[in-house]
């Protein structure tokens, strides 16, 4: 006999709500990724989370085409890239497939195709800074009997986008697309003289890794280059490039921002002497980039 109180069955309360099913965005990492806000720019991470690993490999691959070169191999392509060979192979098969490669299967080597020459010719013919040059820099050639040349930095080097040659039989040849080293050349060190402190820094701390037990005389040579620079608005580099070629550089700055160009007279050290390029030439050609200076201001 119990004597507590009978209870009622309790009914029965709702089911349990299931699950909550993960989001479509939990499901699929790319819509995840994309909802997120974008961070500010200049997170640690920001570059590593929006730099495209696959796409670099390609323009690399682009990129180690130079002026001159007929036609690469995947040796040549694995050895200025630093890419293993494989990865050569397909990012080339995708490069030919885009019409950025050919193909040349007897000698089994590649060659620039069409819409990389349209992409160097669009860049060219987009220049406003080639257009201002032109004419001055075919002026200052036919009057110095030297090569002029117009270049801006690609990596840790200066990349010749425009040339002018004189009617010497005897000179120096740098076609556009030629590259040259940004700390032995006048070309260079006008460059780094002209560019703001940070950029400044930061391509020097790459130099510096890049030269090793070299750079402690380059450092020096720069430093002076730069004192040129700042008085006289030119800077010569004698034999220092090459032991046979002395020239001298100025800098480009266009007024209302944007990249820096520099210019540069060069030729034969026995044709060229370091007083000529102080004398004559380097006063030329600071006038000279000035002017261009204040023509791309317009």
């Amino acid at each position: 006999m119990t004597t507590g109180r009978s209870r009622r069955p309790s009914k029965p309360g709702p089911a349990p709500a299931p699950p909550a099913k993960k989001t479509l965005a939990r499901k699929n990492p790319a819509l995840q990724r994309a909802s997120r806000r974008p961070r500010a720019e200049g997170a640690d991470d920001d570059a590593g989370r929006m730099f495209v690993s696959a796409l670099a490999r390609g323009l690399d691959v682009l990129g180690a085409f130079r002026a001159g070169d007929r036609a690469l191999g995947n040796l040549e392509l694995a050895e200025r890239t630093g890419l293993p060979k494989p990865t050569i192979s397909r990012m080339t098969h995708t490069l030919i497939q885009l019409g950025y490669l050919t193909y040349e299967p007897r000698s089994a080597t590649y060659q620039l195709g069409a819409r990389a020459l349209a992409l160097s010719y669009a860049a060219l013919a987009n220049l406003d800074v080639r257009k201002a040059a032109l004419p001055i820099m075919t002026r200052l050639a036919e009057d110095s009997q030297l090569h002029v040349g117009l270049g801006t930095r690609e990596r840790l080097m200066m990349l010749n986008i425009e040339s002018c040659e004189s009617d010497a039989l005897i000179g120096l040849r740098l076609p556009p697309g030629s590259r040259v080293p940004i700390a032995t050349t006048s070309l260079g060190r006008a460059y780094l003289a002209a560019i703001g402190d940070e950029e400044r820094s930061a391509l020097l701390a790459e130099l510096r890794a890049h030269h090793g037990n070299d750079w402690p005389k380059l450092e020096k040579a720069i430093a002076r280059s730069t004192r040129e620079m700042a008085k006289r608005g030119f800077c010569i580099s004698i034999g220092e490039w090459r032991n046979d070629i002395n020239a001298v550089g100025a800098a480009i700055v266009p007024p209302n921002g944007g990249p820096v160009y520099t210019l540069s007279f060069g030729g034969p050290a026995y044709l060229v002497s370091q007083q000529q390029l102080i004398e004559k030439h380097g006063p030329a050609l600071a006038h000279a980039a000035r002017a261009i200076s204040a023509a791309l201001g317009g």
